[in-house]
């Protein structure tokens, strides 16, 4: 899938492929990584042909193995009993900084639902499929954890 991943201010558009028990493959600029998520923070070999760490070039939508709680619990409203295969959650825990639909709009494939900042970097939630804004469940400076339901889409 392709993941939209800002750095100091700058886009980029990286590939992640899921592997298998906590590892993926991630390519950008040109190059490919295997990365490997562990708890909060996944370790990645330094880029320096990019001037880039690597840690800040990781995919915002790559989840951690296992849920870990957030400093703070989420004020969001309260989750569907089973959320729908329709909801967009959240890969890992953050802030809401920017929500960019609205309930009723069309949206298209990797577009930009709303940005989630996490670990100091604003990350872009795109839109996994086509459809339209169900139901938004969160709003701009809520904290959600991993998996918690942030957009439903119909």
């Amino acid at each position: 899938m392709k993941v939209k991943v800002i750095i100091d201010g700058r886009e980029y558009e990286v590939e992640v492929e899921e592997l298998g028990g906590g590892k993926f493959r991630v390519s950008f600029e040109g190059k490919t990584y295997e990365v490997e998520a562990e708890g909060l923070g996944i370790a990645l070999p330094n880029v320096p042909e990019t001037g880039v760490s690597a840690p800040s070039a990781v995919p915002a939508s790559v989840p951690a193995p296992t849920p870990a709680p957030a400093p703070t619990p989420a004020p969001s409203a309260p989750a569907p009993a089973q959320a729908s295969p329709n909801t967009v959650t959240a890969p890992m825990p953050g802030k809401v900084v920017r929500i960019l639909v609205k309930e009723g709009q069309e949206v298209k494939v990797g577009q930009g639902l709303l940005v989630l900042e996490a670990m100091k970097m604003e990350n872009e939630i795109p839109a996994p499929k086509d459809g339209v804004v169900k139901k938004i469940y969160v709003k701009e400076g809520d904290a959600v954890n991993t998996g918690d339901p942030l957009i439903e889409l119909g």
